[in-house]
């Protein structure tokens, strides 16, 4: 038989036994946990496992502003376009798209890229890969899906709700001063040719036309192609013009572009009431949360004080 002292040493070594047995345990399960996966349907409804936590995102769409409003950072970002005052993101490290070793020398446990990107099969050799289809989506919707994308659809619908809400009132507020039926056109005035933006293709159309819902040029809206956007014939220029202007510029100051010293321009209705709006291209390019709401406090702020 075993003597107290025994009994109460062989007690110890069952308590330590047992600890032992529970963190392993709980490190399999940390494990197991880790590499749990789900299925995503993606925006053409096809079929991708994912991690349920994705914990090494490679990013390579221009929806940084998404993943960061959601409180999730990616390992690396892509390269092809501008930083943002309004994201922050000059720090985040910067991946080519096209660059296929690099993404795989990131070591990711999820690529989001977009469809048209031509290497999306040998991503998906490197780790799951999910394309988005550009313009599918409005931004609303966008945000919810990258809130699928890393297990936060509760927290992304709630934000992008908020943020609508906001949106749909400076919208009301702004037709008090301007009118419910004024229209906008999104134009980027170039040395040698003039473009026209329609919705859902950056550049402030999410804010204008899903954010305020204020109206597009209806001469404009016919004409606009299914890519919505468009090359505008110098002689259209007043066809397609609406009561608004809005036009993106490098620095977001007055266009240099010859075409705003010629008659055309200075006799066209918004540009002779002074209704013209400039602004940065490079944060324009973004529709993300985080950049529609802070441009869409200056869009609001800049239209009503200019009448």
């Amino acid at each position: 038989m075993m003597d107290k002292k025994e009994v109460k040493y062989m007690k110890k070594l069952l308590i330590i036994a047992l600890c032992l047995c529970f963190v392993v345990a709980a490190c399999g399960n940390k494990k197991e946990s880790e590499n749990e996966q789900r299925e995503y349907t993606t925006t053409d409804d096809s079929k991708v496992k994912i991690p349920k936590n994705p914990k090494r995102i490679v990013l390579l769409t221009a929806n940084y502003g998404s993943l960061k409003k959601l409180g999730v950072e990616p390992v690396a970002i892509t390269n092809a376009f501008p930083d943002s005052k309004y994201l922050g993101n000059s720090k985040v490290k910067k991946v080519n798209p096209e660059d296929v070793e690099a993404v795989a020398k990131l070591k990711p446990d999820l690529i989001i890229t977009y469809k048209e990107n031509k290497n999306n099969k040998k991503f998906s050799k490197i780790a799951p890969t999910v394309p988005i289809k550009v313009q599918k989506l409005d931004y609303k919707e966008t945000h919810i899906e990258y809130g699928k994308l890393v297990n936060k659809e509760d927290k992304a619908k709630q934000q992008a709700n908020e943020v609508t809400k906001k949106l749909e009132q400076d919208g009301k507020e702004i037709k008090k001063h301007i009118g419910n039926d004024a229209t906008f056109s999104i134009m980027d005035i170039q040395q040698k040719d003039i473009y026209q933006f329609g919705p859902r293709f950056g550049r402030g159309s999410d804010i204008l036309y899903d954010g305020f819902k204020v109206k597009q040029d209806p001469e404009a809206q016919k004409a606009m192609p299914a890519e919505r956007f468009m090359k505008v014939p110098k002689e259209k220029f007043n066809d397609y013009a609406g009561d608004y202007l809005m036009i993106p510029t490098p620095d977001g100051k007055k266009s240099k572009a010859e075409f705003t010293t010629s008659d055309m321009w200075k006799n066209n209705e918004a540009v002779a009431q002074n209704n013209v709006i400039y602004y940065d291209a490079d944060e324009a390019i973004y529709s993300d949360l985080i950049t529609i709401e802070k441009q869409g406090e200056q869009f609001k702020k800049e239209i009503i004080n200019i009448n």
